[in-house]
């Protein structure tokens, strides 16, 4: 659930760190903090909020393309006219609303779990169990890519919003390649969309739980398969076995 946003200083917008990233890797995370205020949230008060919440749980459970306003206002026990009042823009709105906003906290989640890392192999490390996690325990992110998913078929959202959506997303991934690169490992892009992709259904190979100890094997296995990627041979070709001649 998605609480009010409270105006403050957050110590991961803050580049200042003693550690120092290669320039590609900085330049990467100096856009994601850069990103946080291309969208103004200042509007959105409680009741903006509770629409915005409700609906995403209704389009989990339902399915997106089944949420009318009709359908969310009877949820919210409130009319359509006064859905509308808070965005006039409709069902259309409140989706922008919704990704931007999804789009925001898991920059945010990724900007925090990587602040203590101090070298390119903590930072891999910290990333991919903060992806796993994000997957894992907020429903929101898979609905998140569920939708922009469905929209590369449908090509239901405005062209601006889905241009910001897969400029977000091409930004993790360029985050992953640098990080990947700077570990040495060839065909940096490749395997970034590689890990970029297993995280994102992480919910399809692992469950996550309230007890602490089976979250920390969770994560370890998410940092587990995204470094068998970093080391595999994608430049190996699979050998074709030949039948013999008969009588050779």
């Amino acid at each position: 659930m998605w609480t009010e946003t409270i105006e403050c200083k957050r110590s991961f917008l803050s580049k200042e760190r003693n550690v120092a990233f290669s320039d590609k890797v900085e330049a990467i995370l100096e856009e994601l903090r850069a990103s946080l205020s291309t969208f103004d949230f200042s509007d959105v008060g409680s009741k903006k909020l509770a629409i915005l919440n409700v609906f995403m749980r209704l389009a989990a459970a339902r399915g997106y393309a089944a949420i009318t306003m009709r359908s969310l206002g009877a949820e919210l026990k409130i009319k359509a006219p006064s859905i509308y009042s808070h965005f006039p823009g409709g069902r259309e709105e409140i989706t922008e609303y919704c990704l931007r906003w999804q789009s925001r906290d898991f920059a945010e989640s990724v900007l925090a779990a990587v602040q203590n890392a101090r070298n390119h192999d903590q930072l891999w490390d910290a990333l991919v169990r903060n992806h796993c996690k994000q997957q894992l325990s907020n429903p929101n992110n898979s609905l998140w890519d569920m939708i922009v998913a469905s929209d590369r078929v449908g090509k239901f959202l405005p062209p601006s919003l889905r241009d910001d959506m897969h400029e977000r997303l091409n930004l993790f991934i360029r985050l992953y390649a640098a990080i990947a690169e700077e570990l040495g490992f060839p065909n940096s892009m490749e395997k970034a969309r590689a890990v970029m992709s297993l995280m994102d259904c992480a919910v399809t190979w692992c469950e996550w739980s309230s007890d602490s100890e089976a979250q920390t094997a969770a994560l370890a296995k998410a940092v587990a398969f995204s470094r068998g990627v970093l080391t595999s041979d994608t430049t190996h070709q699979a050998r074709v076995t030949r039948p013999a001649k008969v009588g050779a």
